[in-house]
């Protein structure tokens, strides 16, 4: 079973692509994203449907499916496909990661300068020992246990203490299972992870240019 990540950088809109692209969704979300008072966050948001999208278009799915995307509250958004996906972004990544096998969950973040300690009651002993001072392995740490959190469907930060990334390289514990979870190639100012519910999961990342999504 494969894991397909597709990434990309961030791109200004105009008034009228952003317009366009939002009319592509349905209007629950539409109108979600178009409460958001920064024009940024509604970007960044776009440019990963669009990323979901590209890989709809791979799989040879029609652009219409993106309309039956829907983001109930307290669980994973969803598509009317056979399909497991998830989405992430940041200052200046934008990650969208699709399975047709089982669940997936992506995570990305700028590396800044954050430690273990700001976020103790996050980690556990072993993963505060790994981590350290470097900001680097809490970052990816951070994005491990949120990779772990989405592809198994839970709300995100309360889940993140039952994250437990001790078990090993490439592997996590969570919600009485094991979990694939893979580093992703983005660049040095980013940190990101990819989850997978299969452990034998392989992993393919493609970079896009923003441009190739309009």
């Amino acid at each position: 079973m494969s894991v397909a990540v597709l990434v990309t950088c961030e791109l200004e809109l105009s008034p009228s692509l952003e317009s366009e692209w939002l009319n592509d969704l349905p209007p629950a979300r539409r109108a979600q994203i178009g409460r958001w008072p920064e024009r940024r966050d509604r970007q960044r948001s776009l440019l990963a449907s669009r990323l979901l999208l590209a890989h709809l278009r791979r799989l040879g799915h029609p652009p219409s499916a993106l309309a039956t995307l829907r983001y109930p509250p307290r669980s994973r958004p969803t598509l009317d496909l056979p399909l497991h996906w998830s989405l992430a972004h940041c200052d200046g990544r934008i990650v969208a990661a699709a399975s047709t096998g089982s669940p997936v969950g992506v995570d990305v973040e700028e590396l800044g300068r954050l430690q273990a300690g700001d976020f103790a009651l996050y980690l556990n002993a072993a993963e505060r020992a790994w981590a350290g001072r470097s900001a680097r392995r809490f970052y990816s740490l951070w994005t491990r246990k949120e990779a772990v959190a989405k592809a198994a469907g839970t709300n995100g930060l309360p889940s993140l203490p039952a994250v437990d990334t001790s078990p090993g390289r490439g592997r996590a514990a969570f919600a009485g299972q094991l979990w694939r979870t893979l580093p992703l190639a983005l660049g040095a100012g980013h940190v990101g992870h990819v989850a997978s519910a299969e452990l034998d999961a392989s992993v393919t990342l493609d970079h896009l240019p923003a441009e190739a999504l309009l």
